[in-house]
C-alpha cells in the first residue's frame, strides 16, 4: 500500500487492492469511509456500489455498537484482493463496550415496524460471503464481506 492508501501494484501484474485506512469512530466519518472506499474501488466499478453500501453499514455498526464509538475510538477499513480474486472489505472495530452486553451479529429480515437492523441483511444480499471474527486477540472484531468482480468471475 502506498502512503495515501490507494491501490498498489505487484510487479508484472495489474494493480490489486491492498488499501487500509483508520477513521475516527464518529458517525460523521461514515461519509469519509464511503468516499475513500469509492475511490479505492475505481479499478472495479462493477463492485464499487455494493462495497460503498456495505462499508457504510459495517462502519455504522462499529460506531453504534462497539468501543470504536466511544471518545477516542477508531474504525479500521481495509480493501484487498481483486484481479482474479474477490474484493474483500474488512472493517475492524475496537470490540465490545464494557457497559453493554455483547451481542452476536445476525441478519434480521427487514420489517415495516423496525426502522433499523437492515445493515447485515444488506451486506448478505450484496456480497457473496460475509462474517465476523475476533481480529487480533485484543478484543477487536473484524467484520468482512467479499464481492466478486468481473475479473474474479472469469
Amino acid at each position: 500500500m502506498n502512503e495515501t492508501g490507494d491501490a498498489t501494484s505487484m510487479v508484472g501484474d495489474p494493480p490489486a487492492l491492498d488499501a487500509r485506512r483508520t477513521f475516527p469512530g464518529v458517525p460523521e466519518q461514515c461519509r469519509e469511509a464511503r468516499l475513500w472506499a469509492r475511490s479505492v474501488m475505481r479499478p472495479f466499478p462493477d463492485a464499487a456500489d455494493a462495497v460503498e453500501v456495505v462499508v457504510s453499514e459495517f462502519f455504522g455498526n462499529a460506531v453504534r455498537h462497539t468501543a470504536s464509538g466511544r471518545p477516542g475510538g477508531v474504525v479500521d477499513v481495509e480493501l484487498t484482493g481483486g484481479y482474479g480474486a474477490p474484493v474483500r472489505l474488512t472493517v475492524v472495530d475496537q470490540g465490545a463496550c464494557a457497559d453493554r452486553p455483547a451481542t452476536a451479529a445476525r441478519v434480521l429480515a427487514p420489517t415495516l415496524s423496525r426502522p433499523d437492523g437492515r445493515g447485515l441483511f444488506l451486506a448478505a444480499a450484496l456480497s457473496s460471503e460475509w462474517g465476523r471474527a475476533p481480529h487480533d486477540g485484543t478484543g477487536a472484531m473484524a467484520t468482512w464481506a467479499e464481492f466478486p468482480t468481473e475479473r474474479s468471475r472469469s
